[in-house]
């Protein structure tokens, strides 16, 4: 069975299938690790994305812009406040 088949999509649908069954056949450990590297890796092009946009931006600063940018409609205006001051006030590492 297909999850996927009423999405749209360009690819054929015996395409799409082999893909579910590829995904299907991991183990749970390997499917629960491919979930964490997709993750990573949207965290990583957010992280590049805003350094390239503000260059001297601050290691705590970065923190919180990737923070907003995944979860700014998670949380009320006053919510995204104090999130920031927690950020703005970790010690400074200096790492991004």
């Amino acid at each position: 069975m297909n999850p996927y088949k009423n999405l749209p999509s360009d690819t054929p649908e015996h395409i799409l299938q082999m893909q579910v069954d590829i995904v299907l056949r991991k183990s749970y450990k390997e499917r629960v690790q491919m979930c964490a590297d997709m993750a990573q890796f949207s965290i990583d092009m957010i992280r590049r994305k805003i350094t390239q946009e503000r260059p001297g931006i601050s290691a705590n600063e970065l923190k919180f812009e990737v923070v907003k940018a995944l979860y700014s409609d998670c949380y009320s205006d006053e919510e995204m406040v104090r999130i920031k001051d927690h950020f703005m006030n970790l010690p400074a590492t200096g790492s991004r």
